[in-house]
This record gives structure tokens, sequence and C-alpha cells, in this order.
């Protein structure tokens, strides 16, 4: 909040209420985002790569080479993919990346209950699923219908319904958000 304190600052007072009135528009959209069926859980988890490492004492694998999961109707796309499990073997963590110099993005997309699809891409997605959380970071991108959130880093809190966006180091790299207000 620091931050955005500094920032405002810097704003006009014709701006600064443009901000604050953006702010009140992405909290009162966020709610209609959601990110899984809820028997998504319930399926196996299927993952096809070129190589893959298990690490059974960290409960960590890691796959490279065109990786592709599913669950449900979660689907991950990525040049590599890591898998944290606890100590009961249960997914709780996933990593995906896209290798440096890469021209693709990683990417994410799942149907919610009653919702439509989400799509989610970025050089780096971290998707904390007892947490129900998603990060995106490099390039972020997170699409719902015709909304879209697009930054350098995206949070994406699924049960609060918060996205928390922030732009990258150059004044080119601020973020967007694009509404569909013909709804």
């Amino acid at each position: 909040m620091a931050d955005l304190s500094i920032l405002f600052q810097c704003f006009t007072l014709n701006a600064f209420m443009f901000v604050r009135s953006l702010i009140i528009s992405c909290a009162l959209l966020v709610p209609g985002i959601a990110v899984a069926l809820s028997t998504d859980h319930k399926e196996p988890f299927l993952v096809e790569a070129d190589s893959g490492v298990v690490d059974e004492k960290l409960g960590s694998t890691v796959y490279r080479g065109t990786v592709s999961i599913v669950q449900g109707s979660m689907h991950i796309l990525a040049d590599e993919v890591e898998i944290i499990t606890n100590e009961k073997g249960e997914v709780i963590t996933v990593i995906a990346r896209t290798d440096e110099g890469s021209d693709r993005l990683a990417h994410m997309e799942q149907q919610p209950d009653n919702k439509e699809r989400v799509y989610a891409d970025a050089r780096r997605i971290k998707y904390l699923i007892q947490e129900q959380k998603v990060h995106l970071s490099g390039n972020a991108r997170l699409q719902q219908m015709d909304d879209e959130f697009t930054g350098e880093l995206v949070y994406y809190d699924v049960k609060e319904g918060l996205v928390n966006l922030k732009g990258g180091a150059s004044s080119n790299d601020r973020v967007k958000i694009k509404y569909n207000t013909a709804k």
C-alpha cells in the first residue's frame, strides 16, 4: 500500500479520482471470476512431457519439454512444470515456466462452475491449489469472457475474489484492465 500512496501523490486530483474509480470497478468485477469446477480435484492429474525428474524426499517433480497437464477442466502448457506435493502425496503447488529467451508464455485455463472459462498466460504461473491462489509473473494476463487484466505481476486470490496487479519498472509496463461494458 505504501507504493500505491507514493504513486497517488504523483497524480492530479482528477487522475486520483479516475484511479480510485478504476480500483472500485475492479473490485466489483472480480467476484465474477472463479478458477475451478468443484469436481476438478476429484479427477486424475495427467502429465505429458519429454522428460521428468522425481525427488521423493522433497516431494517435487520437474517435467521438461512441451509439458501438458490436465486435471478435469484445468489445462496447463509450458516448457517446464514443477509439481510439489505434501507428505500425503497430494498436489499442493504447480509452477509452470517458459524457457529463457522463449517467445511463448506458460498457459493455464480452467472452467469454473456456472461461468466462462478463465485463461492465464505469463512467463511463470504459480498455482497454489490448497490456498486457491494463482500468481502470474512476466508479461502476465488473466482473462474471463471479455474482461482482461494485464501487468508484469498479476496475483489472483480465488477465495477472496481479489486481483492485485503490478506494472514493471518501465513506464510502458503499466497495468491494464479491459472491461466488457456491453453486457
